[in-house]
């Protein structure tokens, strides 16, 4: 394995901090958080939000941090703070300091998300970047299933079971990081050309609406999925929250290896259809056909991790130098507005009509998103690339030399 991949693999460890860990963790804690500590799905969904509102904080951040050449310095910084925060929330009494530190987490992850990502893609060649996001994004899933496998390996610490997984994922993600720290030290150690143009402006022109429309509605309807799926399953079958996950990891791992290839060889939104809408259909059996949630939750497990990793490679098809990390930290900051509407609507919904209906909701969302990515159209090629051949190329090339 090569420098390059040797750091996607990394990257991907430490997007099981960043996302395994740090934010999709808290679906499967909320039900023993909840017992522990009282409180409503709404409080929860409100506490969830919390940490959708820090990664909002932090995605605009990264707008600005993107240009800086010491970014991989602050991704380790925010790497850490999440880290502890995380390990600090194994500590609470009470839901008002769990929401400051969901808040906190957040807004270190929103940071250390986009900028993770760019410098572990950097020196991949754009050909096979949906292969690399996949890699990247699958460490989530593994987050995802570890978290489910340490909840049955620590229940036997009774109500105190969650707080020992909060503790436990801080250290880890810390140590992880640390390495991943020191694999990209020398990334973007030379100071590039100042280029203000991937920003949120970019994102409203023709050639990214039909994207930025489908990642805000998935914001919506994947976070409230997450947040309430392992309550609506253990009503639906019995089945437990860290089953649950565990499940829900495994099926997103083999989702990944779906997704990467077929992004890279489509170069459209076609990918992202059809995973919103396998996620929304999976969703839609959780919440009707409660005998067959199990298969539901796995439908939902293998298409949703897969939609935020092929939104990047598809921008980084499109972006290049420090045009791509602030473009996709620009897409972060929609997909985080959307994160903060879902748990709040899906906690208003579940205690008034119970968690079933809030994953519906979820559902329709995520429909929203699938035929909005539909509209999203592969780019054209750059007019340097437009000849067929490396003759032509070649010729045109010398051309230019002739004329300047």
């Amino acid at each position: 394995m090569g420098p390059m991949w040797t750091r996607v693999a990394w990257a991907a460890a430490t997007f099981a901090g960043i996302m395994g860990f740090s934010r999709l963790s808290y679906g499967v804690l909320v039900p023993d958080m909840r017992a522990a500590l009282g409180g409503s799905f709404a409080l929860y969904g409100a506490i969830g939000t919390a940490n959708m509102i820090g990664y909002l904080a932090g995605s605009l951040l990264t707008t600005g941090l993107a240009r800086r050449p010491d970014r991989s310095r602050i991704n380790t910084i925010a790497l850490v703070a999440m880290c502890l925060a995380m390990g600090a929330s194994g500590f609470v009494v009470e839901p008002l300091t769990l929401g400051f530190l969901r808040f906190a987490v957040g807004l270190a992850s929103g940071i250390a998300l986009a900028l993770t990502l760019a410098l572990a893609v950097e020196k991949i060649p754009p050909a096979r970047r949906g292969v690399a996001a996949a890699i990247i994004w699958g460490g989530a899933c593994a987050g995802i299933a570890l978290v489910g496998a340490a909840s049955g390996l620590v229940a036997a610490a009774g109500p105190n079971a969650w707080r020992i997984e909060w503790v436990a994922m801080g250290i880890v993600g810390l140590l992880v990081s640390a390495v991943y720290a020191k694999l990209s030290g020398g990334a973007f150690a030379a100071a590039e050309r100042r280029d203000d143009s991937g920003g949120i402006g970019l994102l409203v022109r023709s050639r990214y609406r039909a994207l930025t429309i489908a990642y805000f509605a998935f914001g919506v309807g994947y976070i409230d999925i997450v947040t309430f799926l392992g309550a609506a399953l253990g009503h639906a079958g019995g089945m437990s929250a860290g089953t649950t996950w565990c499940l829900l990891g495994i099926a997103g791992l083999i989702g990944v290896t779906i997704w990467g290839p077929l992004v890279d060889r489509l170069g459209s939104g076609i990918p992202v259809a059809i995973a919103c809408l396998g996620c929304a259909c999976g969703a839609g059996v959780v919440a009707f056909a409660q005998p067959a949630a199990l298969a539901g939750a796995i439908a939902i497990g293998i298409s949703f991790i897969g939609v935020p990793a092929m939104v990047g490679a598809l921008m980084q098809q499109r972006e290049s130098g420090t045009r791509y990390p602030r473009a996709f930290a620009s897409m972060t900051v929609v997909l985080g507005v959307g994160q903060i509407i879902g748990p709040l609507a899906g906690g208003f919904i579940a205690d008034r009509f119970g968690t079933p209906a809030a994953i519906a909701a979820g559902g329709c969302a995520l429909a929203i998103a699938a035929l909005a990515a539909a509209f999203y159209r592969k780019p054209l090629p750059e007019r340097g690339e437009r000849f067929s051949t490396p003759i032509a190329a070649g010729a045109a090339v010398e051309t230019v030399r002739a004329v300047s």
